[in-house]
């Protein structure tokens, strides 16, 4: 793959245009594709980016042969009534187009971009506003960072910083007020204590007011990283049998991951023996989830075994690998039937349900029917003579 993109190049690799020194509606524009390789092959072209509809191509495809060294694309540029302040973009982009469309076929191919920058003026009042956060020990720290960019100073600016904690009740952070010279940098600053939010991300808009001007930024916070526990795990299986298992996840992270699995180790006397992959679920924010698998436990006698249990997930944030280790006991068919019916001795070793148990259900129910026929008895006879009366 280096050779075949050392082979090919784009000179140049961008176009400037500065409007205020523009003074066309058209403008022509050219770059060269280099094929330093020598190769045979053919690229399609095409133009992507915020500014793409004011970029019209002469060609939509371009072909080599082994001796040509260079081939040209020309482009022309419809320049907009009005260019938005700063850089805008559009990109053209020249494509090899793959020799073989079969599906068994490995194939590479190489992309190559030139860039068209639209350089537009700023106004007298203009800045350019950047929103990031810092953990300073118990508390976190938002900054907004901004430049003056405009033709003029400003002589008043400050950001409000709104975000959402855990009970969902809204905070509004106010910086000190700050004046900023024309091409001057200052970071506006706000705190807020971190105990406030929970593990997750928390959405932050930054609003900057300056000279009867603003403009908002809205960025995720994460607080901590995500975390996933086996809140439950099967504490008894059946030696030399395939078993059905149930696992049980919480997801202490306030937004859905993605992809969960657990990869397990099974130790005997703290030796591996064995190891295997559950498979994989989704999980919303700040709930449970079960897993329903099987382990092949055909090749393992009984005993006491432990279960090594770490959590993964396929985000694009990465998690802290957490580890539970879980005592189980692989017994004879003979002996898990005998358990079968007991429904607390099969599940009270593992981990907590977070549930009521069955028994305790049934108490409570009891104690509610007694209270109410106890009552009942007691309005009868407080109005016992009522009730002889309507008997009469």
């Amino acid at each position: 793959m280096i050779n075949l993109a050392a082979a090919l190049g784009i000179r140049p690799a961008k176009t400037t245009i500065i409007s205020n020194e523009v003074d066309v509606s058209e403008l022509d524009g050219i770059f060269w594709v280099v094929n330093d390789g020598g190769r045979e092959f053919t690229t399609s072209l095409y133009v992507e980016g915020e500014m793409s509809e004011y970029v019209t191509l002469k060609e939509q495809a371009l072909t080599f042969r082994a001796d040509d060294d260079a081939k040209a694309v020309e482009f022309k540029i419809n320049m907009p009534d009005e260019i938005p302040p700063g850089v805008s973009t559009a990109v053209i982009v020249v494509e090899e187009k793959l020799g073989s469309n079969e599906p068994q076929v490995i194939s590479s191919k190489v992309i190559l971009k030139h860039k068209v920058y639209f350089q537009g003026s700023y106004p007298d009042k203009y800045i350019e506003a950047k929103l990031n956060f810092h953990e300073n020990g118990e508390e976190i720290e938002f900054i907004s960072e901004v430049t003056n960019l405009g033709k003029k100073d400003i002589n008043k600016i400050l950001t409000t910083f709104y975000v959402n904690d855990k009970q969902q009740e809204k905070h509004a952070l106010e910086s000190a007020e700050e004046t900023l010279e024309r091409k001057e940098n200052k970071l506006l600053k706000a705190k807020i204590e971190k105990d406030v939010f929970e593990l997750g991300e928390f959405e932050v808009s930054a609003v900057t007011k300056f000279d009867g001007q603003q403009i908002e930024i809205v960025k995720k916070m994460r607080v901590g990283k995500p975390d996933v526990e086996v809140a439950y795990f099967d504490k008894y299986f059946v030696a030399h049998k395939i078993n059905e298992y149930t696992l049980e996840l919480l997801n202490n992270w306030n937004t859905r991951l993605e992809n969960v699995f657990v990869d397990v180790l099974v130790m005997k006397n703290n030796q591996q023996i064995d190891e295997f992959r559950t498979r994989s679920t989704d999980i919303e924010g700040l709930l449970r989830e079960k897993i329903k698998d099987y382990y092949d436990a055909r090749e393992r006698d009984e005993g006491s075994y432990r279960f090594d249990l770490e959590v993964n997930f396929w985000n694009s944030i990465r998690m802290e690998q957490n580890k539970q280790s879980f005592d189980i006991e692989l017994l004879i068919s003979e002996d898990f039937e005998d358990l079968s019916g007991n429904t607390n001795a099969l599940t009270g070793g593992a981990v907590s349900t977070g549930g009521l148990s069955g028994g305790v259900i049934l108490w409570i129910i009891i104690i509610i029917l007694s209270s109410l026929i106890a009552s009942y008895i007691g309005y009868r006879y407080k109005n016992r003579d009522k009730y002889d009366g309507d008997q009469l």
